[in-house]
């Protein structure tokens, strides 16, 4: 009867862990994050009491789990969330006008510009003193919030790596590299481009093995992979070779697109475009688009760095001349100064002599 109850219970538990499962799939697919974060957190731990702890089973919700993490974190804490951008100037609307009520409350002198005539300098400068350092505390919460909230998409997507390289098959080793991606940008977004550097070039490795030269996955991981390399403090001069594989990828891809539009084509004849045609078409449209923006950041991306290697050139030419002219100081400063004096009288008497004897010559010949 025991084992009957507890069988029941564990099917009980698999159907709740599927059912947060598909509930936090498609809030992700809805960009609802918050909700995402809430529905997949929840059926991770269930699925950790199921199954066990880092169970294969597993991978596919803490995966999810992590990019619901990672895109929830972007909305908050960055530019790039569309409703961050939609909301963006209401939140700093009420920051600002927020700060400006809790500073009235801490000091009646809000800003110099408020500060009647008769208030001292000393007075002045303490109130500038204290709002710099409220402006200071808000930023060092605003940056621990959002480093906390990229840690947590990082914890999960790692709990995700680890399950997925237990496994050899094709579709699990294409997720982790998909894990990898996740994992690089959030470094990306970080601004810690020398660690991203590592997991796109784990997630290209394994892309560049398992899939076909044209799909555009490969595409998007070079792009990626080139980003991080453009700021990145060593490697910055590889940037450009790999935006030139990302179009490489493109046209590829263009090419097989055009070919099979061409194909159905002929074989459909005056028939209209099936749903298919209508999504090849789409693409190319895309990637015609696509491949004209890749070239322009080519080009913008060679100007600057030409540009920076030519201030780096004339910096490095400076320093060379300052450092010439301090050491001809430093020659001129050490080398000790001779007394001339007695040279200059030894001259004047040969010279005194050498005036006497040509008169005497002179005389001789008269």
């Amino acid at each position: 009867m025991s084992v009957q109850v507890d069988q029941e219970q564990h099917e009980q538990q698999v159907l709740k862990c599927n059912t947060l499962f598909e509930e936090g799939k498609l809030a992700f697919a809805k960009k609802e994050f918050e909700a995402s974060v809430n529905k997949l957190g929840e059926a991770c731990q269930l699925l950790d009491q199921v199954n066990g702890v880092l169970a294969p089973e597993n991978g596919d919700a803490y995966f999810l789990y992590g990019k619901a993490l990672l895109q929830l974190a972007i909305q908050q804490n960055t530019v790039l969330g569309l409703s961050a951008q939609e909301s963006a100037s209401e939140v700093e609307a009420q920051q600002e006008e927020a700060k400006r009520k809790e500073t009235k409350v801490k000091n009646p002198l809000l800003q110099l510009s408020d500060v009647p005539e008769f208030v001292s300098e000393e007075d002045k400068e303490e109130v500038e003193e204290d709002n710099e350092q409220d402006e200071e505390g808000e930023g060092d919460g605003e940056t621990n919030n959002a480093e906390e909230d990229f840690e947590a998409a990082w914890d999960i997507l790692d709990v995700a790596r680890v399950i997925f390289e237990k496994s050899e098959d094709n579709e699990t080793r294409l997720k982790l590299a998909d894990v990898h991606l996740c994992l690089g940008d959030i470094s990306l977004e970080t601004e810690k481009f020398n660690e991203a550097l590592a997991d796109y070039e784990k997630a290209i490795e394994i892309k560049e093995r398992l899939l076909k030269n044209d799909n555009r996955e490969l595409a998007e991981a070079h792009y990626k992979y080139a980003l991080a390399l453009e700021f990145s403090t060593e490697k910055s001069d590889q940037a450009i070779p790999e935006l030139q594989k990302v179009i490489d990828v493109l046209n590829k891809r263009l090419e097989a697109l055009e070919k099979a539009k061409n194909s159905n084509d002929e074989g459909k004849g005056k028939e209209k475009a099936t749903e298919t045609d209508e999504s090849v078409v789409k693409e190319i449209s895309e990637i015609r688009e696509l491949i004209p923006d890749m070239k322009l950041k080519i080009e913008e991306l060679s100007t600057r760095q030409a540009t920076e290697k030519e201030a780096a050139e004339l910096l490095k030419a400076v320093l060379n001349r300052n450092q010439s002219t301090e050491k001809v100081k430093e020659i001129s400063a050490s080398t000790p100064v001779n007394d001339l004096t007695s040279l200059v009288k030894r001259k004047a008497v040969q010279k005194a002599d050498e005036g006497a004897n040509g008169a005497e010559k002179k005389q001789r010949l008269n």
